[in-house]
């Protein structure tokens, strides 16, 4: 029998791959079979940290610098007995115990194992990193933000394995990528989150509601300060103009007619990796301040399927997502009046939701739950 973790990881593998995340030619399954050998004697490394002693702080490992991360780490730099490293560096050690599961699996499902050496090799890739960083850190409990990596299942099954644990803090909207994964614990923002996880079969037990720091803070912001709203609309851009992104250019021809009829402020946010391939209307305005300050200035936030929709609902802001029909899930936490999928009810769809109030959403995230304290209470007392 399989392994469970090694087995999750798999399945993540495999889904990742049908819905595109990840891109696995045939080239890249020959390099990944052969990485697979050539990272086998680095489990020799591990020997040389045989009598380490393991540290019992949580060591925290960010995921970049922008927001909502920078936020988030800004409030858990504060955890008692904790430790951000923001640029982990080590030798990559392959560790024994996926050595042994190998072996194993080899044994009990040798065509299947042959098979999928492509998997065993890109699983021997991030696991041998991350071992290297457990074993040069001391690291016993690990938080990440990963419940997209499809490596992190058997990487809980590491740290378990040495008597420790591999936690996850939910950081953004997820899609179906996020799919099979189990960690020791996994914090997510609220039973919304948790149920659409298990629908993608995620392990259901390892969930704890712990709200969300960017959200907490977004709502606090809108709280206790008085914005002067500067735009009517924020178009919080997911692609590019130079490319083939038919919805960004039909966004665009409508925004540019509204201004044109009924003279509405508009200002774009596009997101950090497109941001120098976008062409925009001089009367637009092009923005660089933070997600929070684009929220609070604007009155309807519309987006593809961007996390920005979720946290202009948490501080009641109104919001429209336009998307292709498959891809709903992606913003199933939105009322049918704030989803639209063809250009011809777009600009209908926006004079509507300008011209009436919005709703608050309290039950996809609370912004009132201390996650901190939550997090302070189930790792380190």
């Amino acid at each position: 029998m399989v392994n469970d973790d090694l087995m999750r990881s798999f399945n993540q593998y495999m889904k990742q791959q049908e819905i595109g995340h990840l891109k696995i030619n045939f080239f890249k399954k020959f390099l990944l079979f052969l990485l697979f050998f050539i990272l086998l004697p680095l489990g020799l490394l591990e020997f040389f940290y045989m009598r380490s002693k393991k540290s019992n702080k949580l060591f925290i490992f960010p995921f970049g610098n922008k927001e909502p991360m920078k936020s988030i780490i800004g409030k858990l730099k504060y955890l008692d007995n904790s430790e951000v490293i923001t640029y982990p560096k080590a030798f990559y050690i392959f560790p024994s115990l996926l050595m042994q599961d190998f072996i194993t699996t080899l044994l009990t499902h040798p065509l299947w194992t042959i098979k999928n050496l492509d998997f065993f090799g890109a699983l021997s890739v991030k696991i041998s990193k991350y071992y290297g960083y457990k074993k040069k850190y001391s690291i016993s409990k690990l938080l990440l933000f990963q419940e997209y990596s499809f490596y992190s299942s058997y990487l809980t099954r590491i740290f378990e394995y040495e008597n420790g644990g591999l936690y996850n803090l939910m950081h953004g909207v997820p899609g179906r990528e996020a799919s099979y994964f189990r960690f020791t614990k996994c914090f997510v923002w609220s039973e919304y989150f948790k149920e659409y996880y298990i629908e993608n079969s995620a392990e259901e037990n390892q969930f704890i509601i712990a709200g969300s720091i960017f959200h907490s803070k977004l709502y606090n912001s809108i709280k206790n300060t008085s914005t002067s709203i500067k735009y009517d609309i924020l178009y919080a851009m997911q692609g590019d103009t130079h490319g083939d992104d038919n919805y960004a250019k039909e966004v665009f021809e409508v925004l540019e007619e509204l201004y044109r009829t009924e003279k509405v402020r508009i200002a774009v946010k596009p997101h950090p990796i497109y941001s120098n391939k976008i062409d925009i209307p001089k009367n637009f305005d092009l923005l660089d301040s933070s997600p929070v300050e684009a929220i609070l200035e604007s009155n309807l936030i519309l987006s593809h399927f961007s996390t920005m929709l979720l946290d202009a609902k948490v501080v009641n802001k109104k919001v429209l997502a336009f998307l292709p029909e498959e891809k709903l899930h992606l913003v199933g936490y939105l009322n049918e009046n704030e989803v639209v999928f063809d250009k011809q009810n777009l600009l209908n769809k926006i004079i509507f939701l300008l011209s009436k109030e919005s709703n608050y959403l309290s039950d996809i995230v609370d912004p009132e739950l201390n996650t901190v304290d939550i997090i302070e209470r189930e790792l380190l007392k």
